[in-house]
């Protein structure tokens, strides 16, 4: 929107678009918008009015005049709870691509306000506008402004379509704007790479331990697989996950990030260019399949990060033990996700964990030992 626009957070979340006084407006309208950039999502998040007045008179008065866009988000939704790739995929890359071209010269309106993501996520927030935040929903002053967007809209999950976006930006680029906001250096070669000639050097392997569901049944194990292969082994817990500066530094150290399909993979914006990917496909037939190679997969190779998927078999998913061989879950998992959304989450999102066979996935550490030496 252009023009005479008025924000009334406090009250009833309002904008107010005021028609320039020669113009006709024939009667008042409004619209109600969820202000999320996944519009599926409604709930925790707060929806906005915007009315077009027909003239000035009922307008609210003006309390601050800015001379700046704004643009209007909310944090609300799944990325609320601190979900780190809702943050990105639903929030930072759609706020990026709508308010980078204004060079920081925009005003950002926040509803269904969280003070830990805006804290978690200080420094790309304060790197894309100049201006105080607002806490839309509790503000009290009626701003003013020229122009406004109300609501972001992202391309696609955890990505970046070039032909929509400014510049024909792309994932690759918005990994080493990443990088460069952490204050990592842009675009160098793997740590393995670098340093290779150093006596004993072994490239370093990230492993992600998810704490509640789609965990690592057999850690020990596991850890051992990886170092007995040639890695030198680094832990991240999600649990401590909150100091994205510290954990950005940690994987840029690493050279191959592992991890169960899950939020943690998100990590991999901190990774430089022909690090690797590792992730760990759950049970869950086609769905799981697709899930993983559209979170995680596309994202990665379109940032030029390598990616390599292991898919469990039957044996090593804990829903066998569970609910044995018979139990539709376990022999027929695209009957059980063609029921819909309720059923997928239930068995293979939130009732699985994972007993990794570490002989049958050997072959995918020596990959990716392989791929780290080209």
């Amino acid at each position: 929107m252009t023009g005479d626009i008025r924000t009334n957070g406090y009250n009833n979340s309002t904008i107010f678009f005021v028609p320039p006084a020669d113009s006709f407006v024939p009667k008042e309208q409004e619209w109600r918008v969820n202000p999320y950039s996944q519009k599926m999502y409604t709930y925790l998040i707060n929806y906005v009015t915007v009315k077009q007045l027909q003239g000035r008179q009922g307008a609210p008065t003006c309390t601050v005049i800015m001379n700046v866009p704004a643009i209007l988000l909310s944090i609300g939704g799944p990325s609320a709870p601190g979900n780190i790739w809702h943050a990105f995929t639903d929030v930072l890359i759609p706020l990026f691509l709508a308010s980078k071209p204004f060079g920081g010269e925009v005003q950002l309106l926040i509803s269904s306000y969280h003070q830990d993501f805006i804290d978690k996520h200080s420094l790309i927030i304060n790197d894309l506008t100049r201006y105080e935040i607002i806490n839309f929903d509790e503000d009290r002053e009626v701003r003013c402004y020229p122009q406004m967007t109300v609501g972001l809209l992202n391309h696609r999950d955890f990505g970046i379509d070039p032909e929509r976006a400014f510049d024909r930006f792309d994932m690759y680029k918005f990994r080493l704007y990443i990088r460069n906001t952490y204050s990592l250096p842009v675009d160098v070669d793997i740590p393995y790479k670098i340093h290779d000639s150093l006596p004993d050097k072994k490239p370093r392997l990230m492993l992600i331990f998810r704490s509640s569901t789609r965990k690592f049944l057999n850690k020990e194990e596991i850890e051992e697989a990886i170092t007995m292969n040639g890695f030198e082994l680094v832990q991240m817990d999600l649990k401590n996950g909150d100091d994205l500066t510290k954990l950005s530094k940690v994987v840029d150290s690493c050279d191959v990030l592992m991890g169960i399909h899950g939020a943690g993979l998100t990590n991999i914006v901190f990774l430089r260019t022909n690090a690797v990917m590792i992730q760990v496909i759950p049970l869950g037939g086609s769905h799981m399949n697709n899930a993983a190679h559209g979170y995680y997969d596309r994202p990665a190779q379109e940032m030029k990060l390598r990616t390599i998927d292991y898919t469990i078999t039957v044996e090593e998913s804990s829903l066998l033990d569970k609910y044995g061989w018979d139990h539709p879950a376990v022999k027929d998992p695209e009957a059980v996700a063609a029921r819909g959304w309720q059923d997928r989450q239930k068995y293979y999102w939130f009732e699985q964990d994972v007993r990794l066979n570490v002989t049958r996935f050997e072959p995918v550490l020596i990959e990716a030992l392989e791929l780290l030496q080209k």
